[in-house]
């Protein structure tokens, strides 16, 4: 027996709003299932992007023809491809990644949409991180905090990650530019009295506090000054806002003077274990200035396409042999967002990209200032400091764009593809 109209109407509503979590759902066989598997698996993502696609009343719009012109140029980026073995997962987690931007992004959008995938966002993904992070990291040694006797008690989980060869856990610098991606939009959500219950927002308190503890222990300097600036741009606006300050122009000029000197302070701590002490180790700005070095020549080879999806590794080897001998064995990444960027993506591609981030930080503007919502006002925000975050920590060091860490960024872009566009409809109608 077929569905009526008004059956098939409703299931299409729980799919627009499910598409993400089912994209979510389906990531980890999407990236474990290697090269054929993962042709298969893809099916998925492109059979919801297909149907969004189809919906749309008028051709293409910005974001949505940017977004689809990326996943097509990726598949060019794999005419360069050495070692499918390394690519695959590379590959299929950006093309995931741009599947749940697009369909985080594309209509029907709604409100209660947003705060729903903003709670899922912040809590929920925060949760995973953690709960991933003390049970998978691979903990430094001592750098900027004397944490041993923590990191003693801590479970010594599964080596889940091939470290050019040798099998560990997951990098903490990798874990902290996750958790400082996600720290800003829990300190949002947390600060929203009109959008969510106080018994959400404590939750969401815990989740951030859990997030700052997880966050120390990686002593990821990157993500340490990331995830400051990211919350400080929340708090700052938050605070404001707020009678008490717009009516007091000395107490905001105090304010303002406090957070610089507070930033200033920190950015000359974190210098300083950058420049102390000078040898040719990937943890200080000597080994990392020999890196981007590197980098930089690898581009100028290979411009358009890159060097294909999670071929860095083996190019740089290849190619440049004594970066590996005097910096690090194993070097997984450019340690800089725009250079790895270029590398995977290419020139075209970067620029694609470059665009689509450019739209979401407009289109956050636009919520944040003309907005009638406080709620969602308060999400762009987040969104912006999660962005800001990313950026800031992707200076010097990165999450490759088909990393599985990329996750949350792919989020984050998609929902601040949705703010700005829900923002432009509500202004249009009023």
């Amino acid at each position: 027996m077929g569905l009526g109209s008004s059956q098939k109407a409703r299931l299409a509503t729980y799919v627009d709003t499910a598409g993400p979590l089912i994209l979510l759902c389906a990531a980890p066989a999407i990236w474990f299932a290697g090269l054929r598997g993962g042709f298969a698996l893809l099916l998925l993502p492109m059979t919801l992007v297909a149907r969004r696609l189809l919906r749309l009343p008028v051709g293409l719009r910005g974001s949505d023809g940017l977004v689809i012109a990326c996943a097509l140029w990726i598949w060019v980026t794999a005419l360069a491809v050495r070692d499918w073995g390394t690519a695959a997962s590379k590959l299929f987690g950006a093309l995931l990644g741009l599947s749940l931007v697009y369909v985080l992004g594309a209509d029907p959008i709604s409100a209660t949409r947003l705060r729903l995938q903003w709670l899922g966002l912040a809590v929920g993904m925060t949760a995973l991180v953690v709960l991933a992070a003390l049970f998978l990291a691979e903990w430094p040694q001592r750098k900027l905090l004397p944490l041993d006797s923590i990191y003693a008690v801590l479970p010594a989980g599964p080596r889940v990650v091939d470290h050019g060869g040798r099998v560990g856990g997951i990098g903490p610098n990798q874990i902290g530019g996750i958790l400082a991606i996600l720290a800003p939009l829990g300190l949002a959500l947390s600060l929203d009295e009109t959008g969510y219950s106080r018994n959400v927002r404590r939750l969401a308190v815990v989740a951030l506090a859990l997030a700052i503890f997880v966050l120390l222990l990686t002593q990821s300097r990157s993500a340490y000054v990331g995830a400051l600036l990211g919350l400080t741009l929340v708090g700052w606006w938050r605070v404001s806002r707020s009678a008490w300050l717009r009516q007091q122009p000395k107490r905001r000029t105090l304010l303002h003077a406090v957070l610089g000197l507070s930033l200033a302070l920190l950015l000359a701590a974190v210098a300083s274990t950058w420049l102390s002490p000078l040898d040719s180790t990937t943890d200080t700005l000597t080994g990392r200035l020999r890196i981007w070095t590197a980098s930089v020549l690898l581009i100028g080879e290979h411009l358009y396409t890159g060097v294909g999806p999670g071929q860095f590794p083996l190019i740089l080897k290849n190619v440049f042999p004594e970066v590996g001998a005097s910096v690090a064995p194993h070097i997984p990444h450019a340690h800089n967002f725009v250079l790895q960027a270029l590398l995977e993506l290419g020139l075209p591609g970067s620029f694609l990209l470059g665009l689509l981030i450019t739209l979401a930080v407009r289109g956050l503007i636009v919520a944040a200032r003309d907005s009638r919502d406080s709620s969602l006002q308060l999400l762009a925000v987040g969104l912006a400091g999660s962005l800001l975050a990313f950026l800031v920590y992707g200076l010097t060091d990165a999450i490759a764009p088909g990393a599985r860490g990329g996750l949350p960024f792919w989020l984050v872009l998609g929902l601040a593809l949705a703010s700005g566009r829900l923002a432009r409809q509500v202004r249009v109608a009023a």
